[in-house]
């Protein structure tokens, strides 16, 4: 149900700021709205404004849709000549199109420069120690070396970098890294992502090429009154270093250990206040809805990853979340073309189901994380909506082109033909999309 509200959230958004692109635009140029709708079929509610056009909210919210006049109406008492959409010239019909993919992409850049003000703690881009036979080990990278810059582009954060790093993975393009070894050096580094050409279905290309965010030893967040934790004197902020003489480095590690041992002693070796104190630990035993029993010693860790803070200036943030938009769209179209001539999986293409999965997971991890979710989906739908498929935006756009060279429109006959077919590709892109969907489910 969550997932559906974010994804019901996300759509409307995304949908109706790009519609609203093309209502500004028909504005522009003198033509009459019929209607602009957040929602599509049965109208629930409905208010017509002064100048006669009815905003809407109708019964199914996935999106929106804008529905301007087509055909003069001259016996209509309130028409006036040059409000509908034959009575424009393909030059103007070329700019209302474009005009809802510029909406998408400005409400990326808006929500980018948002992000990027208001600023966020981030991991710093610190490496684990590389796969031994990895890119990453076979070019020199070492545990606790820094990516500072990918292609002498500054990054300040790890988010920072897999942002620069996934396009060049993906489509298999040497990269030259600039990094910060432990000692305080700065070296750069050519990484060969040749072998990396190929798909997105793998969200461990970063792994397979031996980049991988260090991983912090735990750190306890908090202490529940009275439980083990307490009792043998953990405290909030103790950095777990080893437990029964092993090394810590995985959150997750600890906690299944910690699961597995019930009623057992545990050794932890601690840092406090710079001190490495040991303790004795005894997790209770705790039986789980499911019937499973483990062991807790209920308290709350979590990985103390070395921090830094980002924000930028207006300025800079425009700047930044500009090129951060132009970035994803021709990553995205070039996704496109790798998938068209077959050098990346079709099983990228994902559809409703997908995107509702990812709006649920990624609005748990806060309203930030979200609203870039959101600024993803539209710069996508822009990129999508650009395609020269007729019954797109990008299609039209072609169409009222080719009658600018032209001279005059297409003949009626040419023009339904392209639209059957234009409607037919998109169908087919649909079912194929919702059909990946139900693999990923399924499997």
């Amino acid at each position: 149900m969550f997932s559906l509200l974010t994804f019901l959230i996300t759509i409307s958004i995304v949908v109706v700021f790009h519609e609203y692109g093309h209502y500004l635009a028909a504005r522009y140029y003198g033509n009459h709205v019929e209607r602009f709708s957040v929602g599509f079929g049965k109208v629930l509610y409905q208010y017509t404004d002064k100048k006669g056009t009815e905003w809407a909210i109708s019964m199914l919210p996935l999106g929106g849709y804008v529905k301007p006049l087509a055909e003069p109406r001259p016996h209509h008492p309130d028409y006036k000549v040059g409000e509908s959409v034959a009575e424009r010239s393909a030059w103007e019909k070329i700019v209302i199109y474009a005009a809802g993919p510029a909406f998408s992409f400005l409400l990326g850049i808006m929500i980018y420069t948002v992000v990027f003000m208001i600023g966020e703690q981030h991991p710093k881009a610190v490496i684990a120690a590389p796969a031994p036979q990895s890119v990453a080990a076979k070019v020199g990278l070492i545990e606790g070396d820094r990516i500072v810059a990918v292609n002498h582009t500054d990054v300040a954060s790890w988010s920072e970098a897999v942002d620069k790093l996934v396009g060049p993975l993906t489509l298999g393009q040497r990269t030259t890294l600039t990094i910060e070894r432990p000692s305080g050096q700065l070296e750069e580094v050519e990484m060969p992502f040749q072998s990396y050409v190929g798909s997105l279905e793998s969200v461990n290309l970063l792994k397979e090429a031996g980049l991988v965010l260090q991983a912090p030893n735990p750190e306890v967040a908090r202490i529940i009154a009275s439980g083990p934790a307490e009792r043998a004197g953990l405290k909030e902020g103790d950095i777990v270093l080893a437990l029964n003489g092993q090394e810590v480095k995985q959150l997750s590690a600890l906690i299944e250990q910690i699961q597995l041992s019930a009623g057992q002693l545990l050794s932890f070796t601690i840092l406090r206040d710079g001190a490495t104190i040991n303790l004795t630990v005894v997790p209770e035993q705790v039986t789980l809805d499911n019937g499973r029993t483990v062991g807790r010693i209920q308290t709350e860790f979590r990985a103390a990853y070395p921090m830094t803070d980002v924000s930028y200036g207006p300025i800079d943030a425009l700047v930044k979340a500009s090129s951060k938009t132009w970035d994803t769209a021709w990553f995205s179209l070039k996704m496109m073309g790798k998938m068209l001539i077959g050098e990346a999986s079709l099983k990228n293409i994902s559809g409703p189901l997908t995107i509702a999965d990812y709006s649920g997971k990624v609005a748990q991890h806060g309203l930030m994380n979200f609203v870039q979710f959101i600024a993803l989906i539209s710069i996508s739908i822009g990129v999508l909506n650009l395609l020269p498929i007729p019954g797109l935006d990008g299609g039209q756009m072609v169409v009222n082109f080719i009658e600018m060279i032209r001279g005059k429109p297409l003949p009626d006959s040419v023009f339904t033909g392209l639209m059957k077919v234009g409607y037919g590709l998109l169908l087919a892109l649909m079912v194929f999309a919702f059909s990946n969907d139900l693999m990923r489910i399924f499997s």
